[in-house]
């Protein structure tokens, strides 16, 4: 029986190192076995290869006959997946193999995240790296770790290892989506300090779930919204008409949040007015976020009492974390006129996290101009004070600034229009990719990055079509052979 599920796509060896690689658990931190995977294949095929103590790996290959002494580029992508699943998976991220169904042009995985992000890379340099039939300059092929939690094993690698300044990124865009640079990322961690009281009265969890979620450059522009916000729009209902009292609301991700949990005690015990209420709010949601949320559920299930914790919020206390993360700034800010589809300035509440006397709430600003970040993050500050919230900690992840010529973005540019009849988009990217690091540490790098079209990723929604793959593909292999032109 053929070990492959994917026999009719080409290039078919495409699909099969693609199925190699979902077959191996590889979460972030968790990159042991896929990097020996990579070493393995560089061994068989008689390449160099470096791979450092964080399971990093360089790839090298000659150039093609009579390219050998050509100026080499660097193709790039990160091994490591985000591991999301719905909740009635009971799949092991760090042991179990990522189950993949095709559905006609579709990819998708059972019930978790699929992996193209950033798997396509991987197997995209794999099959180049493979063919000796392809004509290109000499080859470097850097495949990260650690990329989904923070850029890691690109900070961490020896770039002085690469000698290419020339630069292809298979992890930011689309098909016919390029990215001359990315957005500057505004972190914040604001905590508001609570006291507590015995609890008085019957406790409920609030389970809002069926978002979308996902990465925030791409939801953001398609009017996604956060779990954690409409938690807090349902409570700040709920407040209005009758006493409840936070015990607990947690929800900790990357992107946009598609679920959240909230314990909270009912202390005017009036269970049916609180359900038509909690109804109310949910058809409400439904109605406004039809065309962008439109599986949005709120349920609220009678509970015991949270033993985790000394009891309920006082009321004050209680009233102003929900006023809190009800007016917490969210969304788009605003576009550009040139592409009003995309969104330039946008922020999320990412994150939330009870303890004992504190409630930690986690910001994101995403800004294409440093200076509209700033304000925007003044903005927030501001507010967060004004609220009586302590900015506990800042960070900012300066992006890739773009730069107005590109000899190997003009490149592919040609390379597109020749193999498929039309101009391709040139934007900046949402999302930080390793690029990022390679451009700040080695300025005079000529960066250009794209990727396949998967969308939905960092969620178990995830999904590739299989065509803007084959695509990818066939755009590097273009691209480098007129470098050597």
């Amino acid at each position: 029986m053929d070990k492959y599920l994917i026999r009719d796509r080409k290039p078919v060896e495409l699909y099969h190192y693609f199925e190699d690689i979902s077959r191996i658990p590889r979460i972030s931190y968790h990159e042991k076995e896929i990097s020996q995977y990579l070493v393995d294949f560089a061994e068989k095929q008689g390449l160099w290869y470096y791979r450092d103590s964080m399971y990093n790996v360089l790839i090298r290959k000659n150039g093609s006959k009579g390219h050998e002494n050509e100026a080499p580029v660097l193709l790039e992508g990160h091994m490591d997946m985000v591991g999301e699943k719905l909740e009635s998976s009971d799949h092991d991220f760090l042991k179990d193999p990522i189950k993949l169904i095709v559905d006609g042009n579709i990819l998708r995985a059972d019930g978790t995240t699929l992996g193209a992000d950033n798997g396509c890379a991987v197997a995209t340099m794999l099959t180049i790296l493979a063919d000796d039939s392809l004509e290109h300059p000499p080859l470097e092929c850097i495949f990260t770790v650690q990329e989904e939690v923070g850029l890691y094993g690109a900070e961490g690698f020896d770039l002085g290892l690469i000698q290419s300044r020339r630069v292809i990124g298979l992890d930011a865009g689309s098909e016919g989506v390029f990215r001359k640079g990315t957005t500057t990322k505004y972190l914040t961690e604001s905590i508001l300090r609570v006291s507590r009281e015995p609890v008085k009265g019957t406790v409920y969890k609030l389970k809002i779930g069926g978002l979308k979620g996902g990465d925030q450059g791409a939801g953001i522009p398609k009017e996604r919204v956060g779990a954690i916000n409409m938690a807090a729009r349902i409570l700040h209902y709920l407040e209005k008409e009758m006493d409840i009292r936070i015990i607990s609301i947690d929800k900790m991700g990357k992107g946009i949040p598609e679920d959240c949990i909230c314990f909270f005690c009912l202390c005017s015990d009036n269970r049916e007015k609180m359900e038509e209420i909690v109804k109310r709010e949910q058809e409400r949601i439904r109605c406004q976020y039809r065309e962008s949320d439109p599986g949005f559920t709120a349920e609220v299930l009678e509970e015991k009492t949270d033993e985790k914790y000394s009891g309920m919020l006082i009321r004050p206390d209680s009233n102003r974390l929900i006023q809190t993360l009800y007016l917490m700034p969210y969304g788009g800010r605003h576009r550009s006129l040139e592409r009003i589809d995309e969104v330039m300035l946008s922020i999320i509440t990412r994150g939330i996290l009870t303890e004992e006397d504190r409630i930690r709430v986690y910001m994101r600003i995403s800004s294409e101009e440093i200076i509209d970040g700033e304000e925007l993050q003044e903005e927030l500050r501001t507010y967060t004070e004004w609220i009586g919230m302590e900015m506990a900690q800042e960070e900012i992840e300066l992006g890739w600034q773009w730069e107005e010529h590109s000899e190997i973005r003009e490149v592919m540019i040609q390379a597109y229009e020749m193999l498929f009849g039309k101009k391709p988009v040139v934007n900046i990217s949402p999302g930080g990719n390793d690029c990022v690091v390679f451009k700040r540490k080695i300025p005079e790098m000529d960066v250009v990055t794209t990727a396949a079209t998967y969308v939905d990723y960092h969620t178990p929604n995830e999904h590739l079509y299989m065509d803007s793959f084959e695509n990818l593909y066939k755009l590097v292999v273009k691209t480098l052979e007129l470098l050597i032109q």
